[in-house]
């Protein structure tokens, strides 16, 4: 049984986990789709309530490679106990056809997760991860991750920038770092319908509905991403985005 727990501006309410759940799962980097990162406070008490409760924490290390205004450590790096299994990816970084991840966790269960594995998947190739490890081993994985962070950087503030001046009356949450940033629009907003009308003008929009396990769903949120829009094209998007939304923007 999966079990939702609630994300506010600190990351996941840990106070609000079951105590009887035998794994937390957390995306504690970059809450999805909000982009928060936990906090210091709620770290500590996750690994303490883990230790209490006799639970594991699987860490996804989302987006945790991009370099934040404000990083925060790994839960991993903090944990004592063993009881936390980091997992991360090259797919945002590199490319996802790579197939290339790793895991951060104690011999013994690596051995058995390799065992679990060759039911699934003898080895992605060798030739690709001998090309990946030769690609970190020289820096350069290290040089494109400050790259890929200064230009999701600038492109985070030039979004904001452009929400303020053509959708002053909307909301985006104040987050350092992550690939989008998650807006709500003033109430009565059709997010759905705005993602329709944004696309007939070349704009495309995540309606934030689907990110909600609630029988009622709020209407008025969405994700915008950055991560493969060029710089320059930004600000006309939101222009756009206004407009099909039904103001008419001035000019910045």
């Amino acid at each position: 049984e999966i079990q939702p727990v609630p994300v506010d501006q600190s990351g996941i309410v840990t106070a609000s986990i079951p105590n009887d759940s035998g794994f937390v799962f957390v995306t504690p980097s970059h809450h999805c789709p909000t982009m928060v990162p936990l906090s210091a406070e709620r770290r500590q008490d996750l690994l303490a309530r883990a230790n209490r409760y006799n639970q594991i924490i699987i860490e996804d290390g989302y987006d945790s490679q991009l370099l934040d205004e404000a990083p925060q450590q790994a839960l991993k790096s903090l944990d004592r106990s063993g009881r936390v299994v980091y997992v991360g990816s090259m797919s945002k970084t590199l490319a996802p056809g790579l197939r290339l991840g790793y895991i951060v966790a104690s011999a013994g269960l690596i051995a058995e997760l390799r065992a679990l594995r060759r039911f699934m998947l003898r080895h992605p190739p060798a030739n690709n991860q001998r090309a990946v490890a030769l690609f970190l081993s020289l820096g350069h994985h290290e040089a494109l991750v400050r790259r890929l962070s200064s230009a999701f950087d600038e492109r985070r503030k030039r979004l904001v920038h452009a929400i303020s001046a053509f959708l002053p009356e909307w909301r985006s949450t104040d987050s350092a770092g992550g690939t989008s940033l998650w807006l709500e629009g003033p109430r009565g907003t059709d997010s759905r319908g705005l993602a329709e009308a944004a696309a007939s003008r070349s704009v495309i929009i995540e309606p934030g509905d689907r990110f909600f396990d609630r029988t009622e769903k709020p209407s008025r949120f969405m994700r915008l991403g950055i991560s493969s829009i060029a710089l320059q094209h930004i600000e006309p998007g939101i222009r756009e985005l206004a407009t099909a939304a039904g103001r008419r923007p001035a000019a910045a």
